[in-house]
């Protein structure tokens, strides 16, 4: 049976590329003769621009690239706004009406390639990245997802962006197996307090987001030093013509594997030069259970707050401010040796825009400071019975009762300022940011002598000034070209002395806690179109990324990095600075009835920060792996990512991607362990992945329900690093159906199951501490609604 599943994956996979090669140039003609019969909807010259009047759709352009206020309409010079009862959720055209495509394609609530054609102009920019992706937050809601990162897992619209699901609100995205990008939300920097129990992406709430880009690569300075960025919109303040207006909906959600509730209400309005956002979420939910009937500890409890204000200057300025808070207690990590006792994080951001520069035509600034601090422990009953050795593996008087606690706190402060200039000579964007993040961790061993019983990572500190410039022209009629750089100070310390260590931290790693970076890098890309259904596409970047505060002074903290879990880690001060060549070349199509595109990418990267194992794990499934963080000489990540969408008939739509990605480490020398080889697979490299489904929809372009039934695909990962003691992981293939249906105008519901085979499976990223691997879901049941007023 496993090798008829196996055979059955290649060949999926061998199917999806020879339709894509065959769709991208034969399949449009294909259709239209299958179809021909059927006539296609006319395209509006005003749908172009109505979607500008939503609130979740009147994009804010990325950093950088602001301008106020929302573009005039064409068609009657004036500024958008919005005059109907809309839902953030909905994004309904107005108060009766749902979202119209912007071609012939059907636009569900399940999102698709069409999604950029929504963004605004300004913030479309983004996309001609080279493998860009984009996510409309509207898929939140029929696709029953909880944190932004499990947004981008489950949307189809994504490929080449995996995720260790960690918690069920908790998810830990990787673009192109890289974990170390930037997460900006409305333009401030988020980071992890903590590696494990803490990521970016699950500071915010799926139904709060607007849109979200991935940049696949180091191809913009607007976002700092990395090699990998996701640019988060959170929802717009909403303006009227005709004076105040209150508006608002509640949507309640429920998942039975888990007992998950989820619930949020939101309240928006405003006038002619102001608006207002406030929404309120809380989720929660018990112990999951696999496809064997398994119950992973997985309970939580969360609560946020968003409160939004936006108030017009003038004609061409505006002042916004954003307020989040997030409250999480009670939260189970399966598979790692904390758990969160209580979180609590607030975000604040204050944004202006103008128009009105004296020395620009657009200026954009803003300021921003978010604080995260939780604890946690050792001590739920959820954790002694996933992992029953804990309690012998930490230290007690009597070998049998060992327990811990953790405690941290992070920030992030910072400001940027952005001014542009236009003219015949394209568009030239100039700016400077600051940046400073502190991290404070301890992780203490309650039974141990008190002068000897933390394992920390010190407060430490990082300050990043940069400055950045980019330079955007259409060279041709056809050609479209973009060119930036990025130049950091980046200087690093942290204290020397903490409660609970013996010495003086410099003694213990040996170097000095203080280090200064200075670091650059250069990009440029650019697309021709070979046709009117065919773009070419092309991207070079050089750029550096400098160590985490954690990969420079954590000093034997348990975090858990690596496949097993149950890992501490070593920091090293003197890490030297990661440096990527990366290069990607892609082709689009973009016809009446095919749309699709294929991108493949290649990059060097010197002193990749890997792992050491000093201390390999009890072969019984113990604790615990003892990795230090290290520079190897060199590493190459390649990969490649396509996708398509095939217009079947006018009520039937397929879709496909495939997802595949090579790293390896080719400076291992004698730290392999693999005699007579000094290089090995990269670790935490996800495996061959692909999504094939179908979705069935009511004719036209605007339909009221939709149900999806997707296939995903997940190969043998067998490239494995085996010095870190990696393990391989099987293939399996998971089924979904979603639906949604506006019942009245006002009222939306969905439902679906997921893994409704109930597969009892294992992602690759996922942990197996303890002897026992943290097991996905078996068969889950959700329905939701919305009503809005």
């Amino acid at each position: 049976m496993d090798r008829i599943n196996t055979a059955a994956r290649r060949v999926l996979s061998a199917l999806l590329l020879a339709a894509w090669a065959n769709g991208a140039f034969a399949a449009d003609h294909a259709v239209r003769v299958m179809i021909a019969d059927q006539e296609p909807p006319v395209k509006l010259e005003s749908q172009l621009h109505q979607f500008d009047q939503f609130p979740r759709l009147a994009q804010a352009p990325p950093p950088g690239t602001e301008h106020a206020p929302p573009a005039a309409s064409p068609a009657t010079g004036d500024s958008p706004r919005q005059d109907k009862p809309i839902s953030p959720l909905l994004n309904r055209s107005d108060g009766h009406e749902p979202l119209v495509a912007l071609s012939e394609t059907a636009l569900t609530l399940f999102g698709g390639l069409e999604s950029r054609d929504l963004l605004d102009p300004k913030r479309r920019e983004l996309t001609t990245s080279p493998g860009s992706d984009v996510v409309l937050g509207i898929e939140a809601f029929s696709r029953k997802t909880t944190d932004s990162g499990n947004l981008l897992r489950e949307s189809s619209s994504s490929v080449g962006v995996t995720a260790q699901q960690r918690t069920p609100i908790t998810t830990d995205t990787r673009i192109r197996a890289g974990r170390m990008g930037q997460v900006l939300a409305s333009g401030s920097a988020w980071f992890p307090a903590r590696f494990d129990l803490d990521t970016m992406m699950s500071k915010l709430d799926s139904q709060l987001i607007q849109d979200m880009v991935v940049i696949k690569g180091p191809y913009s300075g607007r976002y700092g030093p990395g090699f990998g960025f996701v640019d988060i919109q959170l929802v717009q303040t909403p303006r009227y013509d005709d004076g105040h207006e209150l508006h608002g909906s509640t949507t309640l959600g429920y998942q039975t594997n888990g007992e998950q509730w989820a619930g949020r209400q939101s309240v928006w309005g405003g006038n002619e030069s102001s608006g207002y956002y406030v929404s309120y979420g809380h989720r929660t939910g018990v112990d999951y259970r696999t496809g064997r009937g398994f119950r992973i500890p997985s309970s939580y409890n969360s609560r946020d707050v968003f409160a939004a204000i936006g108030q017009d200057l003038g004609e061409a300025s505006r002042v916004e401010f954003n307020y989040l808070r997030l409250d999480q207690t009670d939260v189970e990590y399966p598979g790692l040796v904390f758990d969160i006792d209580a979180l609590v994080t607030n975000g604040y951001e204050l944004k202006y825009f103008s128009e009105e520069g004296v020395y620009s035509d657009r200026y954009f600034g803003e300021v921003w400071y978010n604080h995260t601090n939780f604890h946690g422990d050792t001590l739920k009953s959820g954790k002694v019975s996933h992992i029953p050795s804990i309690q012998t593996l930490l230290y007690s008087p009597d070998g049998m009762s060992g327990a811990a606690f953790t405690q941290v706190n992070s920030a992030s402060l910072g400001g940027r300022s952005v001014w542009t200039w236009e003219g015949p000579g394209g568009e030239v964007t100039l700016g400077a940011d600051f940046t400073q993040f502190k991290q404070a961790l301890n992780d203490i061993e309650t039974f141990l002598p008190p002068n000897d019983n933390n394992f920390p990572i010190p407060n430490s500190f990082s300050r990043d000034l940069g400055v950045f410039a980019e330079w955007t022209r259409d060279v041709s009629a056809a050609t479209d070209l973009t060119i930036g750089a990025r130049g950091d100070y980046i200087r690093t310390a942290a204290a020397n002395d903490v409660i609970g260590v013996p010495l003086p931290v410099s003694d213990i790693l040996g170097a000095s806690l203080t280090q200064d970076f200075g670091l650059w890098s250069l990009y440029g890309y650019g697309q021709h179109r070979l046709s009117d259904s065919l773009t070419l596409s092309a991207g070079g970047a050089y750029a550096q990324r400098p160590p985490t505060l954690t990969e420079l002074y954590a000093l034997s903290s348990f975090i858990g990095t690596l496949q097993r879990g149950l890992t501490f880690v070593v920091g090293d001060p003197e890490l030297d600075p990661e440096r990527r060549i990366q290069l990607d070349l892609g082709v689009q199509s973009q016809g009446e009835y095919f749309r699709g595109g294929l991108q493949g990418f290649y990059a060097w990267v010197e002193d990749f920060i890997t792992y050491d194992l000093f201390t390999p794990p009890d072969p019984g499934g113990g604790l615990s792996a003892g990795v230090a963080f290290v520079n190897t000489q060199l590493a190459t990540l390649a990969g490649f990512e396509t996708y398509g969408e095939w217009t079947l008939t006018g009520q039937l739509d397929g879709f496909a991607n495939l997802a595949f990605i090579e790293g390896r480490d080719l400076g291992r020398a004698d730290r392999s362990g693999v005699l007579g080889r000094n290089h090995e697979p990269l670790p935490g490299i996800p495996p061959l992945t692909s999504i094939l489904g179908l979705r069935l929809h009511e004719a036209g372009t605007s339909p009221r329900w939709a149900y999806e039934l997707t296939c995903r695909v997940v190969e043998n990962q067998d490239r494995i690093a085996a010095s870190l003691t990696e393990l391989p992981t099987r293939g399996f293939t998971i089924w979904n159906v979603r639906a949604y249906h506006r019942v009245t105008d006002p009222l939306l519901v969905s439902f679906g199951v997921e893994n409704f085979t109930n597969k009892h499976y294992i992602e690759h990223l996922d942990y197996r501490s303890g002897g026992i691997g943290v097991y996905r879901p078996g068969i889950g049941f959700y329905v939701g609604s919305e009503l809005v007023y």
